[in-house]
C-alpha cells in the first residue's frame, strides 16, 4: 500500500475517492441528498430511523478519518 504525505490536497483527494467508491458501490447519486434513501410513502418513524442511520454513518466516517490521521495518515489510495 502506498503511503501518501499528509496535506490538505491529499486528504481532500482521498476523501473524494472514497465517497465516489461508496456512491458507485451503493448506486447513490452524489448530487442528490438523503431523499434517495427514503421509500415512497415512508412513515415519520421510518424516515427518522433512516436519518439517524445516516448521522451514525457520518459520525463513523469522522472517527475513521481521525484514527487514520493519528496512525500516520496511511490512507488506501
Amino acid at each position: 500500500m502506498e503511503t501518501k504525505r499528509f496535506s490538505k490536497t491529499t486528504v481532500l483527494d482521498v476523501l473524494d475517492k472514497r465517497a465516489a467508491r461508496i456512491a458507485e458501490e451503493q448506486r447513490f447519486d452524489r448530487r442528490n441528498g438523503t431523499s434517495q434513501l427514503m421509500p415512497r410513502n415512508a412513515t415519520e418513524p421510518e424516515c427518522s430511523r433512516i436519518t439517524r442511520a445516516v448521522e451514525y454513518g457520518r459520525m463513523k466516517a469522522f472517527e475513521q478519518l481521525a484514527e487514520t490521521i493519528c496512525e500516520g495518515f496511511r490512507f488506501e489510495a
